[in-house]
This record gives structure tokens, C-alpha cells and sequence, in this order.
């Protein structure tokens, strides 16, 4: 049986003669309808992922920690006398890079021009100075976060907001120690106001508000408080989780995987049972796991669009089959078997997905990196027609930037999706030219 040249062959079918502008057309034609359906498909994951990024780091650096440890009720957690011995032995833990213990309840904070409920969190000086995470993700919007005097508070950016005060104003917080039988005592503690600050994620700025661990330690109630320990780690991302530990990641994070999951075991060594200690992932599954299946679901959507081009592609080669009947019918004759044909009419389908699958990761690409000032610019033109100001994202429930770092492990999948839907959608042609019979078309043409 003689060998043909698959791939040219291919190429040819679909660019025509060098006079032909219709099998050019068809070619790019072919080409761009991959390209356009792979953009919102690259788009999305990239943009998703790097939200999830996002609005993870945010959390387990300003809010729940790498590693967190809660006291179990009864225990004495932060009470204990030994306590402080098992923070430093913590610190000590090869692979920690700090730990402090934080005590969390719920407050009413008010002024004289508004009020809000709050998660009080009460946290030593430490939790600012010595972590640097905290100062990447956390920006002091005004006056400082000094925690130094026992009536400091720091509000987050939407609780002043709320309460229409600042650095300087005078706050009060209202606690409540439970009895027993439905009665319950209130406290009311005065604090000045020396910061607000900003996360960029008003689910967590309009949540939090900073005292002194010691005076947070005497108004939030033993009954209703929750002591915590905070651990950081060098490489949180390696703690087991599903949201970045697949594909390239899990080959990158595996590397301290081992190391992260040891130091774990020593922190859960050190405090004993009278903690239980989880990570990031553990500590808000409810939040993540919704993260990741909408991701999902958006990928799956979208891959639903390049099916749709795929569909196109079977629709055009089948036509190309038919334009093309007496050149098969020459290959056929000369020697070319059923299989070698129905493989040019699959390389075809392979050319168009490689071609269209490489215009479209570059336009997706380029897209997803400048999607903070296409949003923008979308938002200006949405304003100037409608007259007034239009908000894409909603800052409630989305940063105010999106952090885009492109992933390989995506570009790869997007890249895969469209050959394999090109291939597949070649199948139907790729068998109608191998049922091509040279006797018949060559007496017709003859």
C-alpha cells in the first residue's frame, strides 16, 4: 500500500488551489469559528481561577489563617497558664513562620450616626507587625492599625462607612453574656477609633472589627466567645485541597506537600487534644467547594460553546468532501486505501483545531490578562449610554480587581478540548470520503 502525505494532503483539501479564494475562505473560515468559540472558554477559566486565588489568599492571610486550632468547649484554650509555652513551641515547628492566638465573638458597634453587627476580633499588635501577609492583603485606609491602648478599634472600610466615622471618633460595643433561662447581661465598652482598614473584598470589610487581645479577652463572654490559634505557613497552597492541587500545580505545591502536612501533624502534637486543628481548606469547605463547582460549571458551559464550532467544522468538511469527490476518487485509484483517505479528512479537522486552538489561546490570553480594563472600559461605555454609573461586578461578592496570573494547566485543557472536538467533529466526513468509489465518480467526470 503507498504512504501519502496525510497532513499535506489535508492542507490542500482545505486551502484549494492557489487560485481558489473559496477553499482560503473556507480554511480561515474554519479557523476563526474555533478561534471565537475557544476565547470566552480561556477567558472564564482564567478570570475564574484567578479570582478563587484571589479571594482565598485574602482570607486565609487576613482572616482564617493557614493552619487553624480551636479550643474545644471546656478546655481552657488561651486561658490555660502553659499556654504561652505552647505558642513559642509552635513558632518552632520547621515550616511555621508564625502563630498567635486570637479571640473571636459578636458585637454591636455603634455611633451616634449608625450602627452594625461585627465579628469582634480580638488580636495582639503581632497579628499586624509580624506578618507580612497580613500587610500585602490588608491596606490601612486611614490612621493606622495601632492596637497598643486598650480603647483601640479598627473597622473595616464598609463598617465606618456604616457608622459614618473615622480615625479619632468615638464607637461603642455592646456584648452580651448569656444566664441561662433567656436572660442575659449587657456590656457596653467605649473605644476611639485609630484605623480603617480595606481587604478589597467587602465580605470581609464590612465583617471584622480589631481590639486589644486583652481587653477583647475581658468584654466578649467565655459563653460565646471562640478562642483560636493562627499558624502561617511557608506554603500554604501545598496543605491538602482540591481548589489548587491538580494538573502543573499539584506537580509544583507536591514538592512541600510532604513538609506542610508534617508541620501540621507537630502543631496538632503540640497542642494536644484539647485543640482541633485544621487548615485553610477545612476551616471554610462551604465557601471553597462552591467556588469550585461554579468554576466547573462555567468551564462546562463554555466548553458547550466549542462544541457548537465543532459542529460547524463536520458541516464544512462535509461539503469539502463533496467539492473535493474527484481528487479522492484519483487517490483511491492510485492506490490509496479506505483508511489513508478517511485519515486526511481527520487531519483536516486536526489542522483547523491546532489552527484555530492557537489563534484562539492568544486572543484569550490577551484578553484575560487586560480583563480589569476591558471591564472598565466596558463600564464607561455602559455608563455614557445609559447616563448613568454601571458596575459590572457587583464589589459586594467580587474584588474590586481581579488578580490574573495565567495558568498553564488551563491554556493546556483548552488547547486538548478543541482538537479532540475538531478530530471527533471530522469523523463523519473522514468516513463519507472513505466510502468515496472511484469507478463511479471517475465515469461521471469522465
Amino acid at each position: 500500500m503507498p504512504r501519502f502525505p496525510v497532513v499535506l494532503l489535508a492542507v490542500r483539501f482545505l486551502a484549494g488551489s492557489p487560485l481558489s479564494r473559496r477553499g482560503r475562505g473556507r480554511l480561515v473560515g474554519a479557523v476563526i469559528a474555533v478561534a471565537v468559540s475557544l476565547v470566552p472558554l480561556v477567558v472564564v477559566q482564567q478570570v475564574a481561577d484567578g479570582m478563587i486565588l484571589g479571594i482565598v489568599e485574602r482570607f486565609i492571610e487576613t482572616g482564617s489563617y493557614h493552619v487553624q486550632a480551636a479550643s474545644r468547649p471546656g478546655a481552657g484554650g488561651v486561658l490555660h497558664e502553659s499556654f504561652p509555652d505552647k505558642l513559642a513551641e509552635i513558632r518552632m515547628v520547621p515550616g511555621v513562620r508564625g502563630a498567635l492566638a486570637e479571640r473571636q465573638g459578636f458585637g454591636l458597634v455603634y455611633s451616634s450616626r449608625g450602627r452594625s453587627g461585627v465579628t469582634l476580633r480580638a488580636v495582639p499588635q503581632s497579628f499586624w507587625d509580624d506578618d507580612p501577609g497580613v500587610q500585602a492583603y490588608m491596606e490601612v485606609v486611614s490612621g493606622s492599625f495601632e492596637l497598643s491602648s486598650e480603647d483601640s478599634i479598627i473597622l473595616g472600610i464598609e463598617i465606618a462607612s456604616r457608622l459614618q466615622v473615622g480615625e479619632g471618633d468615638e464607637v461603642r460595643v455592646l456584648t452580651v453574656r448569656p444566664l441561662g433561662e433567656g436572660r442575659m447581661i449587657p456590656r457596653v465598652s467605649r473605644f476611639t477609633v485609630r484605623g480603617v482598614v480595606s481587604t478589597g473584598y467587602r465580605d470581609l470589610d464590612r465583617l471584622w472589627s480589631f481590639v486589644p487581645r486583652e481587653r477583647g479577652m475581658r468584654i466578649i463572654p467565655d459563653e460565646t466567645a471562640r478562642d483560636l490559634v493562627g499558624v502561617k505557613v511557608d506554603a500554604p497552597l501545598a496543605l491538602e485541597n482540591p481548589l489548587f492541587q491538580r494538573g502543573i500545580n499539584a506537580l509544583v505545591h507536591g514538592r512541600d506537600q510532604r513538609r506542610m502536612e508534617e508541620a501540621l501533624t507537630a502543631v496538632r502534637g503540640v497542642l494536644g487534644p484539647e485543640w482541633v486543628v485544621y487548615n485553610w481548606y477545612s476551616a471554610e469547605r462551604n465557601r471553597y467547594v462552591s467556588f469550585l463547582t461554579s468554576r466547573n460549571l462555567i468551564a462546562f458551559v463554555m466548553s458547550l460553546i466549542v462544541a457548537v464550532a465543532a459542529v460547524n467544522i463536520s458541516s464544512a468538511l462535509v461539503l469539502l468532501v463533496i467539492e473535493k469527490e474527484e481528487e479522492i476518487a484519483i487517490l483511491r485509484a492510485t492506490g490509496a486505501a479506505r483508511l489513508q483517505v478517511g485519515a486526511i479528512f481527520l487531519a483536516c479537522g486536526a489542522v483547523i483545531g491546532a489552527g484555530g486552538a492557537l489563534l484562539g489561546i492568544v486572543l484569550g490570553a490577551l484578553l484575560a490578562v487586560n480583563i480589569n480594563e476591558v471591564l472598565r472600559g466596558l463600564e464607561i461605555l455602559a455608563g455614557f449610554l445609559s447616563g448613568q454609573h454601571v458596575s459590572l461586578f457587583d464589589a459586594d461578592f467580587y474584588l474590586e480587581n481581579v488578580p490574573v496570573e495565567l495558568g498553564l494547566v488551563p491554556l493546556v485543557l483548552a488547547v486538548f478540548l478543541a482538537l479532540s472536538l475538531a478530530i471527533l467533529a471530522a469523523v463523519i466526513p473522514a468516513r463519507r470520503a472513505a466510502s468515496v468509489s472511484p469507478d463511479r465518480i471517475l465515469r461521471r467526470h469522465g
